[in-house]
């Protein structure tokens, strides 16, 4: 383990993570200026001083040796985002908000992983600086904050592609251009400038509907969207607004930012032929549509105008399937056969590459079409039969890995709702908790459904979740290899 190598980046993360909480403190010395009841600026002063001056501290001496190897590159990403959420929680507990440290961590934990599970209860009456803390960091954590890094940093990208490859989601890292810093910013780009657009969207159209939402709830509900990350400024979630204009516009945006970034890219450069050969996206679209089709058909005696049911639906699987979590809806109360679909949409998620959770559509299809072609070889034993996607044989490392990836995500699921079991509650309650942590979804159902939150949990269970968002926003690895021995062995 080559620790001043890893060390020196953890650096370079505290010092980014510090100068964008400069925003939220921006904003809570502005409202105090202006005689609003806001959040002390303090709230943000001393983590920001302690993540700059470990940062600088960290950063003072450049290691001799800049070899990074996988192992480094993986334990970069589990501490990063581990005392990202540590140190992001501070606001929380300093203000007051939320007193107790387990549960700031759990809010923040699930802000940066993009979950938008939450503790809290009455979040309409939370300062403005806090709020959109709490939203910005669904932001941040959407693309990555060492994808941010290795975007705008300059000499932090000596062996970048193995520190990317441990934080982006899914089976593998991909570049759009030959370089990976300029594909981290041209990614990182494309994600500002879709998430631009929607605030615009969102206020303009607004506007022009006569809904009137204003122009802060447009920004954090904007942050929460990209990230896919659901936290809310309304007790409500979205159905607090009561505005058809704004469920369209979210349920749309979610879809998209639920797509692997790498087509929008592929859109610019007018590789069009590429977007629409990709099977992810054609699975992603299919299931897409196929689950909102039924689940309409399903609800719809429950509706006395059909399209509000269609609305619901539209934007209840886009929110589950994106790992949003924004909710319209209480779902708890739609039949079974509704809410099976959703917990299968839970585990399925969006797009690999792109800003959402859960097991990635590819995966899906690669699983699908490996059982298809076990079935092919029991019939037919000597032929050689190999899974493809994308007209391209899919190599054996590769699908070895995705065999690993499910086996892990399994026992993880198991071990998690066992322990989780011990708070008593129901096993709907338990099962779909870890479900929706563990795929960074945010609501599951019961207890934990669109109008319920994680309070009542006890500490153990708490911390076991919080286990399962870290895990699940960073593909298992990096958090697992935390714990191994050999991880921390120095490298000769």
């Amino acid at each position: 383990m080559n620790y001043k190598a890893v060390l020196y980046i953890l650096g370079k993360i505290f010092i980014i993570l510090g100068a964008l909480m400069l925003l939220p403190f921006t904003i809570a010395l502005y409202y105090r200026i202006n005689g609003f009841p806001e959040a002390s600026y303090i709230s943000f002063l001393v983590p920001i001083g302690i993540l700059l001056a470990a940062g600088f501290i960290l950063t003072l001496k450049k290691p001799k040796s800049f070899n990074i190897y996988a192992k480094e590159g993986f334990v970069i990403c589990g501490l990063g985002w581990l005392i990202m959420s540590a140190l992001g929680a501070l606001p929380f507990v300093i203000s007051g908000c939320i007193p107790s440290y387990i549960d700031a961590f759990f809010e923040t934990a699930s802000g940066f992983t993009t979950t938008g599970a939450t503790i809290l209860s009455e979040i309409h009456s939370l300062p403005k600086s806090i709020l959109f803390w709490r939203s910005f960091t669904h932001w941040i954590g959407g693309m990555g904050i060492l994808s941010f890094m290795i975007a705008v940093v300059p000499k932090a990208r000596g062996n970048s592609m193995l520190i990317m490859k441990a934080e982006v989601p899914g089976p593998s890292a991909s570049k759009v251009v030959s370089k990976i810093a300029d594909s981290a910013r041209i990614l990182y780009i494309i994600y500002f400038v879709i998430t631009i657009i929607e605030i615009f969207v969102l206020f303009v159209g607004n506007r022009i509907s006569g809904d009137n939402i204003r122009f802060f709830d447009c920004v954090v509900t904007a942050f929460a969207t990209a990230g896919t990350g659901g936290f809310s400024v309304l007790d409500d979630s979205i159905l607090g607004y009561n505005s058809p204009f704004t469920e369209w516009v979210l349920t749309i945006f979610m879809f998209l930012f639920g797509v692997n970034f790498n087509l929008y890219f592929y859109l610019l450069t007018k590789r069009v032929r590429d977007v629409f050969r990709d099977e992810e996206l054609r699975g992603y679209i299919l299931i897409n549509l196929s689950a909102a089709i039924l689940i309409t058909l399903n609800i719809s005696s429950m509706y006395t105008n059909i399209s509000t049911a269609i609305r619901d639906s539209f934007f209840s699987v886009n929110s589950v399937m994106s790992t949003t979590g924004f909710c319209t809806a209480d779902f708890n109360q739609w039949p079974t056969f509704s809410k099976v679909i959703l917990i299968i949409l839970m585990c399925i998620g969006c797009s690999a590459g792109s800003t959402g959770g859960g097991l990635k559509v590819v995966r899906f299809e690669l699983f699908i079409k490996q059982m298809l072609c076990d079935f092919k070889q029991a019939l037919r034993p000597h032929s050689v039969i190999h899974v493809r996607l994308n007209q391209k044989t899919v190599d054996k490392k590769t699908m070895k890995m995705l065999s690993s990836y499910l086996n892990i995500y399994i026992i993880t699921l198991v071990v998690s709702v066992f322990l989780i079991s011990l708070d008593n509650f129901d096993s709907t309650t338990s099962f779909t908790a870890v479900i929706a942590c563990l795929n960074n979804i945010g609501p599951g159902l019961e207890v934990v459904g669109p109008t319920g939150n994680f309070a009542d949990f006890s500490v153990l269970s708490k911390i076991v979740l919080i286990f399962d968002m870290l895990a699940g926003r960073l593909e298992l690895f990096p958090i697992l290899l935390l714990f191994s021995p050999y991880t921390w062995k120095k490298t000769k």
